[in-house]
């Protein structure tokens, strides 16, 4: 395990060497671990066609971090941030759950369509695009365990990948071709930073401390009620049921303990998040298996495209005009498809290079990432436990 941590700390720091070197890295926003796990994978693929040289992993640490990162995701769901959007916060949260269920529909008829397994359709559909990587990782070992995909980690990662870089394709292209038709304006000048970055009491060992508190008590109760779930015939991952716990503690604890912090109070859950994140990423991705994905790279473009296609008509056909055909419409419509295809990081780099040129959406910078932290990993995780539970029975 000591090496392996330490590898993947060295795949962390090589992914953030390419991303400074290689611009089309950071034009289309890849995380340094993906960048430098992916590069990680390649040379174990090379080892293993021409050497014969297979590399394993101690990954016990990793299933650590998955549940400390999926905590971390339900503690900063706090229910007061939704009535900040309004009605385009609801219009956006019904958008997410659409597109989360229309992806999996599609990713279900291109499996039969390409005659691959049903069950990989779920892979090629929400798990890998509206969760991104570290959704697609997470659930690789439930498709294993409960589905016997042997490559289900392959196959979401290179997904995640190719819809990451579709997303911040399509995203601001189809925003422009909006506004210019629509003839639309901004309602205030441009702005040198779009995003805002929150503010809070700095980073100290007090504040770190009651976020390990959260998180701790988190995963405690969280494993244990998936534990008792299971005893009684049904199956919740750790890692969600950890999610829905953290969901609860941060919306609750500071309530009854009013002295008590909220762990969204400063820099320390960010901080924390990250690290655990970036390390779970570069120890799943540079054990990863690519010479298993040789037969499945035509039905997975292919699927990945029919996602792209589906997620532009969504957003066309329902979710602009749902929102009203207005500028801060159009942007929240590139902001959604970087963050459907890709991750938060594609929505915002879509967002700005709209407002960059257009002017300012204030809007669009609030309710996109409120959605993404609040929303879509949760209602994506239920609704993915759902289908693999209807697929599987």
């Amino acid at each position: 395990m000591r090496e392996t941590v330490l590898a993947a700390i060295l795949v962390l720091l090589m992914g953030r060497l390419l991303n400074s070197q290689i611009a089309v890295l950071r034009t289309y926003n890849i995380p340094q671990p993906v960048s430098g796990g992916i590069a990680a994978s390649l040379l174990t693929l090379v080892a293993h066609e021409f050497f014969g040289f297979d590399l394993q992993f101690d990954t016990s640490l990793r299933d650590v971090l998955l549940l400390a990162f999926f905590t971390s995701v339900g503690l900063t769901a706090r229910l007061e941030m939704l009535t900040r959007g309004g009605r385009p916060m609801m219009v956006l949260l019904v958008i997410c759950v659409l597109g989360v269920l229309l992806q999996n529909v599609t990713g279900l008829l291109m499996a039969k369509a390409s005659g691959l397994p049903p069950i990989n359709g779920l892979l090629l559909g929400s798990v890998s695009l509206f969760g991104g990587h570290g959704t697609a990782v997470a659930w690789s070992s439930v498709f294993e365990q409960s589905a016997g995909v042997e490559n289900a980690l392959e196959i979401g990662i290179a997904s995640a990948t190719i819809g990451l870089v579709l997303g911040g394709l399509v995203g601001g292209p189809l925003a422009q071709r909006l506004i210019e038709r629509h003839r639309l304006r901004a309602g205030e000048p441009v702005l040198r930073t779009q995003s805002g970055e929150r503010k809070g009491r700095q980073i100290d060992s007090q504040g770190m401390f009651v976020v390990l508190m959260y998180v701790s008590a988190g995963i405690i109760l969280g494993t244990n009620i998936a534990a008792l779930a299971g005893q009684h015939g049904v199956n919740i991952p750790e890692f969600l049921a950890c999610m829905l716990t953290g969901l609860v503690l941060t919306n609750v604890l500071p309530r009854l303990l009013p002295r008590l912090e909220a762990p969204t109070e400063g820099q320390s859950l960010p901080l924390l998040s990250e690290i655990t994140l970036g390390l779970f990423l570069s120890m799943s991705l540079m054990g990863m298996q690519l010479w298993t994905l040789v037969d499945l790279a035509l039905p997975m473009l292919l699927t990945v495209l029919a996602q792209v296609a589906m997620m532009v008509l969504l957003v066309l056909f329902v979710m602009f005009p749902l929102l009203g055909r207005s500028y801060d419409s159009a942007v929240i419509c590139a902001g959604y498809l970087g963050m459907g295809l890709g991750a938060l990081p594609n929505a915002m780099a879509n967002m700005n290079a709209v407002t960059a040129r257009y002017g300012a959406a204030p809007l669009a910078f609030m309710v996109i990432p409120l959605a993404n932290a609040f929303f879509v990993d949760v209602s994506n995780a239920v609704i993915l436990q759902l289908l693999m539970n209807s697929l599987l029975s």
